[in-house]
C-alpha cells in the first residue's frame, strides 16, 4: 500500500475478518458500509470507546439543527449525533440504516420496515411516530428548511405499528430512497414537540451525542453509552475545530494535536507524503464546484448571452493547473461523470475573451458592468485564491469584478437568502439526482436557485421525478444537463479532487465520494 491511498481500494479478506473481530461483542445485527454481519457475542462485551479523536476542517457549522444545516462540513458533525432512514456506503450504495426494508407497493405508498430497540439519547424509544413526525417538520416551511422541496411529493405518513410506516405520496415518487439517504435526520418528540430547541441542544440516535458547541471554536461529541446498531463508536469524545487556514491545519496533523484534517491543499502533499505516521488520501469527488449567477439580482445576468461569456471568460484550465496545483478535473457541464444525466459530448466552453467581449456587447452591455464575487474562506480548496483569480478573468472583458470574502456562516446565509450578485459554491455531488436538478426549477427553488427559469427545464425535472424506470429517468436528466449547459447559469468549474491527510494510527476510515465524513469504524489503533 503506498502512502496515499485511494478511496476505491476493496476490503481483503483479512480486513474482513479483522472488522469482523473488532464488532464482535455488540450483540446486535448490523449493517456498516453494507459488511453484513450477524454478532452472537454475550451482550455487555462490546470493547469500550478509548481515546479523544480531534477532526480539523475548513469551517464549522451553521446551526447544531440538522434540518438547516447545508453543508458537507456540518453534516458529517450531524451525522454523528443523528440517524437517517437510510444511508450511504463508500461507493454511494443506499443501505439500511434505521429502516431495515423497504418497499413500494403500488405508485403511491412506500413501506418501511423499522429497526427495533433503538432509542434516542433522552431514552426515547425510537418508533414510526417519530417517522411521522420527523417527515412533517421537515417539511414545515415556519424551518425555513431549504431541502423542504426534496420531499414536496409526500402526502403523509401513516403509522401501520410501532415498528411499519407507510409514505404516501401525490403521485409516482422516484427518488423518495435516495432523499432519505441524504437527508431527513430523525429526531425525538422533545425535539419535534417543541420541548427541545434543536438549535440549542442535539439529540438523536447516532454513535455520539452532543456535549458542547461553542461556534467558531469547536464541537464536542461523547460516545453513547447505550450501544449502536452499526458497532458504533469505538472512539470516546470527538472534537471538531473549524481552521480556515491550510497551513494551520497542516501544522496541527504534523505536530498531532489533530488526528484527521480536509481540505488539503495539493501543494501540502508532497511534504504530507514525507511525513512519518502520516497518510494522505486521495479521490475524484463528484461535487462540482461552480460559480452560480444570480439573476434576480443582477440584472445583466437574465440574459443568457451574459452568463455564456462569463463561460469564456474563464480560463479554467489555467486555474487547475495553479490554483488547484492540478488537483481537479475539468467540469464541461452541470452534472459531471457519476450524477445522472452526465452526457460526455458536451464540452467544456472555451476560453475566447474576444468571444466573451463579442456576447457582451451582442447583449447591450459593450462597456461592461460591476459586480460582486463572493466567497468563502477555508470551505472548499483555495476557494478565496480562485475566486480572486476568477474576478481578475471577468474583469478583463469589461465584467469589473471585486471579491468579497465571507465567514461560512454569514456566506450560506447569503446564498439562502439569494443576495450575492455571484458565489464561489461547491454543488452537493451525489447520485441523487433530485439534489442537482432542483437548483434548476423556479417553482421548487434549490438552495443553488438563484432565478434561473426555463419551462421545459421545469417539466423535465417533475417528469423525472415520477419515471420510476432509471433508464428513462437518465434520459430526461440528460436532456436537462443539455439545456442547462446552453443557458449557463453557472460558470462550470471543475470536480474537485478530495484529498484528506490522517495520522496513521486512525484506522477503520473510509472516504466517501460525496466528501461528507461519516464516521464509520474510524477509531485510534
Amino acid at each position: 500500500m503506498t502512502r496515499r491511498q485511494r478511496h476505491d481500494d476493496r476490503y481483503t479478506r483479512r480486513d474482513l475478518l479483522q472488522r469482523a473481530a473488532v464488532l464482535a461483542g455488540t450483540g446486535v445485527a448490523l449493517d456498516l458500509w453494507g459488511l453484513r454481519a450477524q454478532v452472537l457475542a454475550a451482550p455487555g462485551t462490546r470493547p469500550a470507546p478509548i481515546g479523544n479523536l480531534l477532526i480539523v476542517q475548513g469551517v464549522d457549522a451553521e446551526s447544531l439543527d440538522p434540518h438547516v444545516t447545508t453543508s458537507g462540513a456540518s453534516k458529517g458533525m450531524m451525522w454523528a449525533m443523528y440517524d437517517k432512514l437510510l444511508e450511504r456506503s463508500p461507493d454511494m450504495k443506499i443501505i439500511p440504516w434505521l429502516a431495515t426494508q423497504w418497499r413500494v407497493i403500488g405508485e403511491t405508498t412506500w413501506e418501511l420496515k423499522l429497526r427495533d430497540n433503538v432509542y434516542f439519547h433522552n431514552g426515547e424509544k425510537f418508533g414510526a411516530e417519530h417517522v411521522r413526525d420527523t417527515i412533517t417538520r421537515f417539511k414545515n416551511p415556519n424551518i425555513r428548511n431549504v431541502y423542504a422541496g426534496q420531499l414536496r411529493p409526500v402526502r403523509d405518513v401513516q403509522v401501520v405499528n410501532p415498528l411499519t410506516v407507510r409514505i404516501h405520496t401525490d403521485g409516482p415518487f422516484a427518488l423518495l430512497a435516495e432523499v432519505l439517504s441524504l437527508y431527513c435526520e430523525i429526531l425525538p418528540k422533545a425535539i419535534t414537540g417543541g420541548e427541545v430547541d434543536p438549535t440549542r441542544r442535539a439529540i438523536g440516535t447516532g454513535p455520539y451525542k452532543f456535549t458542547e458547541w461553542l461556534p467558531g471554536q469547536r464541537m464536542v461529541l461523547d460516545f453513547a453509552e447505550r450501544p449502536h446498531f452499526s458497532g458504533q463508536p469505538r472512539v470516546r469524545r470527538l472534537v471538531w475545530r473549524p481552521v480556515s487556514e491550510a497551513a494551520t491545519r497542516l501544522v496541527e496533523l504534523k505536530t498531532g494535536a489533530a488526528h484527521l484534517i480536509t481540505p488539503v491543499d495539493p501543494i501540502q502533499v508532497p511534504e504530507l507524503e514525507a511525513t512519518k505516521n502520516v497518510d494522505v488520501i486521495a479521490f475524484r469527488q463528484l461535487s462540482s464546484q461552480i460559480v452560480v449567477l444570480n439573476s434576480l439580482k443582477v440584472r445583466q445576468f437574465q440574459d443568457a448571452r451574459v452568463r455564456q461569456a462569463l463561460n469564456h471568460a474563464t480560463d479554467v484550465d489555467t486555474l487547475i493547473r495553479t490554483v488547484m496545483r492540478g488537483a481537479a478535473y475539468r467540469l464541461g457541464s452541470a452534472f459531471g461523470p457519476g450524477i445522472p444525466g452526465y452526457d460526455d459530448a458536451l464540452r467544456p466552453y472555451a476560453f475566447e475573451p474576444d468571444r466573451a467581449r463579442q456576447l457582451l456587447s451582442e447583449a447591450g452591455f459593450r462597456d461592461g458592468f460591476e459586480v460582486t464575487l463572493f466567497s468563502p474562506e477555508g470551505r472548499y480548496l483555495n476557494d478565496r485564491l480562485a475566486s480572486e483569480a476568477i474576478a481578475a478573468m471577468w474583469t478583463r472583458v469589461g465584467v469589473r469584478t471585486r471579491v468579497q470574502v465571507m465567514d461560512w456562516s454569514p456566506f450560506v446565509q447569503g446564498v439562502l437568502g439569494k443576495t450575492h450578485d455571484a458565489f464561489f459554491f461547491q454543488q452537493v455531488g451525489v447520485l441523487l439526482d433530485a439534489t442537482v436538478s432542483i437548483n434548476f426549477d423556479s417553482e421548487r427553488k434549490g438552495a443553488a436557485w438563484q432565478g434561473y427559469h426555463n419551462e421545459e427545464a421545469n417539466r423535465l425535472i417533475q417528469d423525472a421525478v415520477k419515471t420510476m424506470d432509471a433508464t428513462r429517468r437518465n434520459d430526461l436528466y440528460k436532456r436537462l444537463n443539455q439545456i442547462v449547459y446552453r443557458e449557463s447559469p453557472w460558470v462550470f468549474l471543475w470536480n474537485q479532487q478530495g484529498v484528506y491527510a490522517k495520522q496513521k494510527r486512525v484506522a477503520g476510515w473510509t472516504p466517501h465520494t460525496d466528501g461528507i465524513i461519516r464516521l464509520g469504524d474510524i477509531h485510534l489503533s
